[in-house]
């Protein structure tokens, strides 16, 4: 009877100790309330022993096994305030939208962070080769961010697999310095502020990818330095930079891992100001509106302006390009709209000035609250002569939130009104023919974040 007592009693400290040191990891602002508790509990087993000396069952704990008791309690608590001590100089780790590391204040921090978009795309257009489909691994995106020092001193790295070689290419890659008073400093590679449908991430928007028109005029990755200001109810960003590859013919290109010596432009700058009417800043970060949101508009405008790099050739252009666009957002309802200007002005050859505009305009409804969203867009660009036919095409389709938007599957059908008038393979479409029009494409898309 006496042994099995005595086995019990250490089978339960034992216990006892296993589970505290594993809950000791859990975090070190708990850590000294569990050192604690422990430390009560050897004072309870210290009372019982010493009540069960003084009883008829005292002698079986006289000598060794009192000792051995009292050395298992020792060795638990101090194997709690050593793991206890571990966390306070080490840091934290866990999950809060992507995985992390910290230290104890902060002041250092990684976290880790990945995109997902597996896509089929069904392209019907008038050509030999009428229809066109198959599966492609539209985004794989892996990023690193956090902050260094300082809180203030942040940092963000992404790299995307090429959806046809499957090789890594750089997209983001910036380090930022917050100065004070709602003021930042970013340099290196990254969006430059201009036109939202472009800076709000591929994750968060409404349809499955981006219009036709944000492709013609958006600025994509450059290379350079840019200011910027949040306050409750202005923002406003200056950027200094490469530039991009604009042209009145093709797909605006991006000036990203480009040389000094290699960025054919001579200098190139971006300028937006956006105005809070209603709502908050965070309600915009992405294209759509849940029902918990609070009804909120924003309004503003963007400039980019550029000149090409002097003396490598002939023609010089310089593009100014503008927007004034909106967004709403009404609980479970959305509506977003752009207005764009790009103006070219070639030094050699006037027959190659352009003065193009478009506009697009989405919105989209929750049918089933933050579940089921119906979604529409139509876009329309003049191209000014560059073109024989302006472009103009309608989008229709539907989210599926498994997730908000760390899990959702997202289909929609994009019918080209006019001539689709270059290849844009990144949003399922090809280049129409002479004389053809009506191009198609479906769209279906599972995302994943995490």
């Amino acid at each position: 009877m006496k042994t099995h007592v005595h086995n019990a009693l250490l089978l339960c400290l034992a216990f006892s100790s296993m589970s505290g040191a594993a809950m000791a990891g859990d975090g070190p602002t708990d850590a000294d309330a569990r050192v604690a508790a422990l430390e009560a509990q050897r004072a309870r087993i210290d009372a019982q022993i010493q009540a069960m000396r003084s009883g008829e069952r005292s002698a079986w704990l006289t000598g060794p096994q009192s000792e051995e008791i009292r050395a298992l309690v020792r060795e638990v608590i101090a194997e709690s305030e050593a793991r206890s001590s571990l966390l306070a100089e080490g840091g934290n780790a866990g999950w809060d939208k992507g995985f992390f590391l910290r230290n104890d204040d902060g002041s250092f921090s990684l976290k880790l962070n990945g995109q997902i978009q597996f896509r089929y795309v069904w392209n019907n257009k008038d050509s030999a080769d009428e229809n066109t489909a198959s599966f492609e691994m539209r985004r794989m995106k892996l990023g690193w961010s956090g902050n260094i020092y300082s809180k203030d001193l942040k940092y963000k790295v992404v790299g995307a697999f090429d959806r046809n070689s499957g090789s890594m290419i750089l997209e983001d890659a910036w380090g930022s310095y917050a100065i004070g008073e709602g003021w930042t400093i970013k340099w290196g590679q990254f969006k430059p502020a201009f036109n939202p449908e472009e800076t709000i991430s591929s994750s968060k928007q409404l349809a499955v990818d981006r219009s036709v028109v944000n492709e013609i005029v958006n600025l994509g990755f450059s290379q350079g330095v840019e200011v910027a200001h949040q306050g409750e109810q202005f923002a406003f960003a200056f950027g200094f930079g490469d530039g991009a590859t604009l042209s009145a013919m093709a797909p605006a290109g991006s000036r990203a891992n480009t040389r000094f010596n290699n960025d054919s432009t001579e200098w190139a700058f971006n300028a937006r100001a956006d105005a809070l009417l209603a709502g908050e800043w965070k309600q915009f970060e992405d294209m759509t509106s849940w029902t918990t949101d609070d009804t909120g508009v924003r309004i503003g405008g963007g400039l980019s302006y550029q000149d090409s790099e002097y003396g490598t050739g002939a023609e010089e252009v310089k593009w100014l390009q503008w927007t004034f666009d909106g967004q709403l957002e009404f609980g479970a309802a959305n509506l977003f709209a752009a207005v764009f200007g790009r103006h070219s002005d070639a030094n050699a050859d006037a027959a190659t000035d352009f003065d193009q505009y478009g506009f697009v305009i989405q919105g989209g409804v929750h049918l089933v609250p933050d579940k089921f969203e119906l979604f529409g867009r139509y876009e329309w660009f003049d191209f000014d002569g560059a073109f024989a036919d302006d472009y103009s095409a309608v989008t229709v389709g539907f989210n599926y939130y498994f997730r908000k938007h760390d899990w959702k599957w997202t289909t929609d059908i994009v019918w080209n009104i006019d001539p689709v008038p270059f290849d844009v393979t990144g949003v399922g479409l090809l280049a129409d023919g002479p004389g053809e029009d009506g191009q198609m494409a479906l769209r279906t898309q599972m995302q994943i974040l995490f």
